[in-house]
């Protein structure tokens, strides 16, 4: 009898899956990854489910890992399928967290079904960019003024000064379009925002409410304090562990010029790559990275040139990102692998970084989680 698969996605940072009831507005955290997950487990003969997980947006590693537990629980007892966790940035940290023998007490028994765990983008050793939000406590701050923000905006049914904003934005973006523009960041949101259900309203309000509550994440991300998670999370026996290692060129007078980035949207989600890329700070002291294998070595090498150590993808240094096999290295920002990259009508990126990060990368990708987790296809 052919063995059963489920894959369980888990987010990073605000950890949604996804916001908007409208399939066409819709703004979804794993954008198209589960649709073409299933479409090549059905191409490659393989019986398998794919589930993306909702965890607690800004809360601590131990928060986040126990949110994980409960939405493995609705479909992980249906039947005896060997199981596999896939995090993306904070979302592989979680992975790790939920079979390691520290959670052990506390895991459910389908915990030992787990046979796989794919981290992507993964800050394994911390990322100085959570260091510098942390100080003084910015990233609270600034999370604190999106949820007062969001809840202002969002608080009442009848706000007609904010509906006449928000419908006057809307329409920008359908003459925008009329006209051939690129979409971006900000046409989805406006799309998300300018005709809200009651029940959309409800879900935003009651997600940053979590938000502005909890900002714990931010001080979990910094490298001191994943130097102390890595020290109390040991691998689990029987698990394999595989890495996917984003990054992009640091930035350059050169890409700056770019036609790509010419447009002002798109020269202000570049410009806001660029202060990130560099509070990610790929060569800070502040990085402990143990010393890797020659094959891990080489396959970031191979990928990035002899450079490497200077690599970030705006949010997490390259080199960060090594755990386990490196089953793939893809030039590409942070929140392309997840399906947020510039390939108009069906992609649109979230950031602009330069990185022509296209959907044949997408796809490489994938295939190649898809061979780590489940095996590779019969010949």
């Amino acid at each position: 009898m052919a063995t059963r698969h489920r894959v369980y996605l888990v987010p990073g940072f605000f950890g949604f899956t996804q916001m908007g009831d409208k399939e066409t507005e819709r703004i979804a955290y794993f954008q198209h990854v589960p649709g073409l997950l299933q479409q090549r487990f059905k191409e490659r003969g393989i019986d398998a489910q794919v589930h993306p997980v909702a965890s607690s947006p800004t809360s601590g590693l131990e928060a986040r890992a126990r949110d994980v537990f409960r939405e493995m629980a609705r479909t992980a007892n249906e039947d005896d399928a060997d199981l596999h966790l896939v995090g993306h940035s904070t979302g592989g940290l979680d992975a790790r967290s939920v079979v390691s023998l520290r959670m052990a007490q506390e895991a459910p028994a389908f915990v030992k079904r787990v046979r796989s765990v794919v981290t992507i983008s993964t800050p394994h050793h911390g990322t100085p960019l959570a260091t510098y939000f942390h100080q003084g406590d910015v990233g609270k701050t600034l999370l604190r003024y999106l949820w007062l923000f969001t809840f202002l905006t969002l608080h009442r049914k009848a706000m007609p000064f904010r509906a006449a904003a928000l419908q006057a934005c809307y329409r920008i973006i359908l003459l925008g379009e009329q006209v051939k523009l690129p979409p971006n960041l900000f046409n989805e949101i406006a799309r998300l925002t300018a005709d809200l259900s009651e029940s959309e309203r409800e879900e935003l309000l009651r997600f940053f409410s979590r938000v502005g509550e909890d900002q714990t994440l931010i001080r979990d991300l910094m490298p001191l304090s994943v130097q102390s998670f890595n020290a109390d999370t040991a691998d689990r026996e029987g698990v394999r562990y595989g890495c996917v290692v984003t990054g992009a060129p640091p930035p350059s007078i050169f890409s700056r010029l770019s036609p790509d980035l010419l447009l002002p949207p798109d020269s202000l989600l570049y410009a806001i790559f660029c202060f990130l890329y560099g509070k990610s700070a790929p060569h800070s002291a502040e990085l402990r990275i143990p010393e890797r294998t020659p094959a891990q070595t080489q396959a970031l090498q191979e990928a990035f040139g002899g450079k490497f150590e200077s690599w970030s993808d705006g949010i997490v240094p390259s080199r960060s990102q090594v755990w386990g096999e490196v089953i793939h290295v893809a030039q590409g920002d942070h929140l392309d692998v997840m399906g947020h990259f510039d390939q108009p009508e069906k992609y649109i990126s979230w950031l602009k970084s330069g990185s022509r990060f296209q959907e044949e990368h997408f796809h490489t990708l994938w295939e190649r989680v898809l061979d780590f987790t489940v095996g590779r296809p019969p010949a």
